[in-house]
């Protein structure tokens, strides 16, 4: 008889090709490389088609077909419209672009296939929906009032990015660093994140994979990807009180009124890699933007009084308002739109596999060893 040992503690979570997570030491990889090793060493659109597992040489001709699918969906197109209608009838940001991709369709996916003809199937139809995400943005905050973003430049971040802006145009760096994050969105933690599990859940039911990938924002929840939203929130508080009172008050005052301060600490990791890999590529970057000396502080701040490190939801944060995105649900919009390239490769592996993840067999077999309330 085989003598029981304690589980081994670093290790890199299984049951997908894709990506990963390991702990002690905490790492997270994408098809086995560290993303601080992919974040800034690739674009957006190198990361996506290393994540897709092809070859990265199509990056320029990838960014282009997703530039075009966004321009297709300007004002007049159905998804811009329905996200529209959902936002004047009060629904939040995830709620009116899920009711916007529900417009998606063959269209855009062959823009895709046509700019990108070494894709995997069904890959132009989850990356349709990750390359109209910001058009629904724009339309939801439009419909509540925020000023109409810029559309200028060329490449699908600049476009995505313009959208989802205000004020002056941002400086190179900060848009660069913008990059730098959306990149650091697209993986690693493998099925666990429920924005993952969830959409792999659904193409397991024999859905389209626009649904199947649309299906994710289900999941954005003020306590999956909202955290993005709330560490937006504090920082601009921060920058808008910075002449009254220093960000550690600020924070004091919410930890005393148990307030949630998101962007800090994590449910699986001692410590994310990412923020520190962020704050370094934005020093190296030469980005001056204010909201470093806030982020500086609160994470200091946060060390010391709570021993809590930050979260890429912090890193992110910050970034999207040195780069003018002060929109909290517009800066968690494009982080899902990020993750959208990564739920696009779950969601093509799991299409492949059983329809409900095991064989009938293996599900009856295994039936008691789920925990109670394992789910």
């Amino acid at each position: 008889m085989t003598e029981m040992t304690e589980p081994r503690r670093g290790f890199a979570y299984r049951g997908t090709d894709i990506d990963g997570v390991s702990i002690d030491p905490d790492r997270l990889e994408i098809r086995g490389r560290s993303i601080t090793d992919v974040i800034g060493a690739m674009s957006l659109c190198e990361a996506a088609l290393f994540t897709l597992g092809v070859d990265r040489g199509a990056a320029a001709a990838l960014d282009a077909g997703l530039a075009r699918v966004l321009a297709a969906c300007g004002p007049d197109h159905p998804g811009p419209r329905i996200a529209a209608l959902a936002a004047g009838a009060g629904a939040d940001l995830p709620r009116a672009v899920m009711a916007g991709l529900c417009a998606l369709g063959e269209a855009e996916a062959a823009m895709l296939r046509e700019a990108v003809p070494s894709l995997p199937g069904g890959a132009a139809e989850g990356l349709s929906v990750c390359a109209a995400v910001p058009a629904l943005i724009a339309a939801w905050g439009a419909a509540r009032g925020r000023p109409e973003g810029r559309t200028q430049g060329a490449g699908f971040v600049t476009l995505a990015h313009g959208l989802c802006a205000e004020g002056a145009e941002c400086a190179p760096a900060d848009l660069a660093l913008v990059e730098d994050v959306l990149v650091g969105w697209i993986g690693g933690f493998g099925p666990l994140p429920p924005s993952v599990m969830i959409p792999r859940i659904a193409v397991g039911t024999g859905v389209a994979i626009q649904q199947a990938v649309a299906a994710a924002f289900a999941a954005a929840g003020p306590l999956h990807i909202g955290a993005t939203m709330q560490a937006v929130a504090i920082l601009n508080r921060a920058l808008d009180a910075r002449a009254e009172a220093p960000v550690g008050a600020m924070l004091d005052r919410m930890l005393a009124a148990r307030q949630k301060i998101g962007g800090f600490g994590h449910p699986l990791l001692n410590r994310d890699p990412r923020p520190p890999h962020l704050r370094a590529r934005a020093r190296e970057r030469g980005s001056a933007h204010p909201v470093w000396v806030a982020y500086d502080a609160a994470c200091a701040h946060m060390a010391a009084t709570t021993r809590l490190e930050p979260n890429v939801d912090f890193s992110c944060g910050a970034a999207m308002i040195a780069a003018g995105v002060r929109d909290p649900a517009a800066a968690a919009g494009l982080a899902m739109m990020a993750r959208g390239i990564g739920i696009t490769a779950h969601v093509l592996e799991r299409r492949a596999r059983p329809a409900f993840g095991i064989r009938r067999q293996t599900a009856r077999d295994h039936l008691e060893a789920f925990p109670e309330g394992w789910l």
